[in-house]
């Protein structure tokens, strides 16, 4: 009961550390131990009452709760945060009890559900070793620094701290059972754990991402092998909410620049997971210094939204695929003369259907993978940006005349509504007539529009309508990203000017370091309007709302993306290390193959023993033949218990086997020095 009461103090404990304070966690830890050994004061099998045991549990329960929300909510004469201090211990106190109790008694009940019990102690001590949450693999700092400065990885580290705290949790939980059989089992779980950490050391762990509803990543797509399609485009429509929008989010803040929180269904931000590391070789700080990382080009629609191109003849200035052997270019793009290229290299840390590049992508190349546990693809991108203001655009149409008529129809097709048209030229009714042959102005008037009238919200999804686009902007004017957008990009076309929506991440540089890496968060997904001028090419233009009910975007830890960018470098001590050749390392394979090899000779050397006791039999002597005897009674259940004397051992067996109580007189004899033939009488 000890041990028992050991485990579940640090199963308990490993639940509750980062929910409550350290008087919640010890009243917990209190409550645990008392319900292990409330349990054990209970009859075992059939004779113990189960309605008895839950509804002590779920008095607890209701115990809890009840008190804990009536000393939130009662005017009582306690300062506030020592009556939450209160009712929290109470809380977490009267749940724990109630839960231990219930799970020690159904072990005591039903033998079967020690399994579930196992289970469930095993996942609250593994789960904060192996789950470094959200990726943050720079903390905790003390674990962190020193295993990275050694070209240790910390997430493999606490791996095996889990590992190692799992298989000592459950061999002290195996019941009464011999200490060398308790060694043995730790012996060989540790065995097969760093057999398995031997032939798995590059092994990707992947968590669960979500980038708000834009399905930028292969988990969203629903992809069978999380690659994405084989064309490398994924979906036909980019899309898969019910609206087939998305749902990432948009600007507000005092600079003009807003915030990239996204939002997921029921209006929750994604958690921030860090999904890829830019890497950059000049120094680029752009307008507005936001960072665009475009992975796919909404163009065609289909009758009802804007979805990615189906036929292949236009959007070539995307690279869709990623690269293998050879260096993939695209169409058309930025021309040089009225751009800078800018050099960057990119490392996912999740599967993505569609590689994301920095602005306009001209070309990528492949690359080695550095880190196979922490990156899942490298390539090289060649990229442009618009090294000029739009005020330098005057004088270029969108559509060139050299556009034939289907591409006309493409980037220009807009809903059959009306009302579009007529509020475009609503919006352009106040606009100096000197500009009025000007798409880049008309186009700057829109957007000014946009953002001066429109307000920025993930709690109006306009997901029951048939065009979103049309709900919003005819509508209340509130929504995300993704219905500005489109709202922009359909305003354009009933002006003649072409326009598309682009998906990918948009990364504020105030949000991160100085350094020439750029750490891409999952909730910095979004999506933002593009515009074609002629001689120029597709250029970026995002729609910043003035108005926003959205927190503050998240500060990027400038430790971890510094480490993000050292490990893409291969250096293997995420930068803390002055050799990075120096560092010590583990050599995993030959360890797992050392500890397999004396694991097998282990329980080589039990069942030699076990074999040597069974022969005791037939041997002779009565002290070989009594423990053979034990250990085969041993092997059906029937062992000695706990303070049971040889005595009562052998009368209770008896009734099975008669020969088992002169056997064990004897071995008492010869224990208790009669010697060995008035023993065998």
């Amino acid at each position: 009961m000890l041990w028992t009461s050991l485990i579940y103090l640090c199963g308990v404990f490993a639940a509750t550390v980062t929910l409550a304070t350290p008087w919640g966690v010890s009243a917990a830890a209190l409550a645990a131990i008392l319900g292990v050994y409330a349990a054990g004061r209970l009859p075992e099998g059939p004779r113990l009452r189960l309605f008895g045991v839950l509804l002590i549990a779920l008095l607890m329960g209701l115990t809890g709760l009840l008190a804990s929300r009536g000393l939130r909510q009662a005017p009582l004469d306690l300062a506030p945060g020592r009556a939450l201090l209160i009712a929290e211990v109470i809380f977490f106190s009267a749940l724990t009890f109630g839960g231990v109790f219930t799970a020690r008694a159904l072990r005591r009940r039903w033998r079967l559900m020690g399994l579930i019990e196992v289970s469930a102690l095993l996942l609250s001590v593994i789960y904060p070793f192996i789950n470094h949450r959200e990726r943050m693999i720079h903390r905790p700092r003390f674990l962190s620094d020193w295993a990275w400065s050694r070209g240790l990885d910390p997430h493999a580290l606490l791996q095996d701290l889990g590992l190692l705290a799992g298989a000592l949790a459950l061999t002290l939980l195996m019941g009464r059972v011999r200490w060398w059989r308790r060694l043995a089992a730790l012996l060989l779980l540790l065995g097969l754990g760093l057999g398995v950490r031997a032939f798995h050391k590059d092994l990707h762990l992947e968590p669960e991402i979500h980038t708000g509803g834009l399905n930028l990543t292969s988990q969203e797509r629903g992809d069978k092998d999380g690659k994405g399609d084989k064309d490398g485009k994924g979906d036909k429509d980019g899309k898969g909410d019910k609206d087939g929008k998305g749902d990432k989010g948009g600007k507000g803040d005092k600079g003009g620049k807003g915030n990239n929180n996204s939002g997921g269904s029921g209006g929750r931000p994604p958690i921030p997971h860090p999904v890829a590391v830019a890497l950059f070789h000049q120094e680029y700080t752009p307008e507005g210094g936001l960072l665009y990382f475009r992975q796919q080009v909404l163009s065609e629609y289909n009758g009802h939204h804007l979805v990615a191109d189906t036929t292949g003849r236009f959007d070539r200035d995307v690279i869709t695929a990623f690269p293998r052997q050879e260096t993939l270019s695209a169409e058309g793009g930025l021309a040089p003369s009225f751009a800078i290229e800018i050099p960057t290299t990119m490392y996912l840390l999740v599967d993505h259907p569609q590689p994301p590049a920095l602005s306009q992508a001209v070309a990528l190349s492949a690359l080695p993978n550095p880190d196979p546990k922490h990156f899942v693809a490298a390539y090289e991108v060649t990229s442009r940006a618009l090294s000029m203001s739009y005020k330098r655009l005057l004088g270029h149409p969108s559509v060139p005349d050299a556009w034939g008529e289907e591409a006309r129809a493409h980037y220009l097709a807009t809903p059959d509504d009306p009302r579009y048209e007529q509020l475009s030229d609503e919006i352009l009714r106040d606009l100096d007539p000197r500009f009025m042959d000007e798409d880049i102005i008309k186009a700057l008037h829109i957007k000014r529009w946009l953002e001066r009238e429109g307000f920025y919200t993930r709690t109006e999804r306009h997901v029951d309508d048939v065009d979103p686009a049309a709900s919003f902007l005819f509508g209340s004017l509130r929504g995300y990203c993704v219905h500005f957008a489109h709202a922009m990009t359909h305003l354009l076309r009933s002006q003649g000017i072409a326009a598309r929506v682009a998906l990918g991440y948009a990364e504020d540089l105030n949000a991160h370091g100085g350094g020439s890496s750029v750490l891409i968060m999952a909730d910095r997904a979004h999506a933002w309007p593009e515009i074609h001028i002629d001689g120029v090419g597709w250029i970026t233009f995002d729609v910043y709302p003035e108005r926003s009910d959205e927190r503050p975007q998240r500060i990027v830890h400038v430790s971890l993306e510094k480490l993000m960018g050292e490990l893409a470098r291969k250096d293997p001590t995420g930068g803390l290390a002055a050799d990075p050749e120096s560092a010590w390392r583990i050599p995993w394979a030959a360890l797992g193959a050392a500890s397999l090899r004396l694991l097998l000779g282990l329980l080589i050397l039990a069942y030699l023993i076990k074999l040597a006791r069974r022969s005791g039999a037939w041997l002779g002597g009565p002290r070989r033949a009594y423990i053979a005897a034990l250990d085969a009674f041993s092997d059906v259940g029937l062992r000695r218990r706990i303070g049971e004397s040889r005595e009562a051992h052998a009368r209770r067996l008896a009734a099975i086997c008669p020969a088992m109580e002169p056997l064990t007189w004897g071995q008492l004899r010869l224990t208790l020095g009669r010697g060995e033939a008035d023993a065998a009488a």
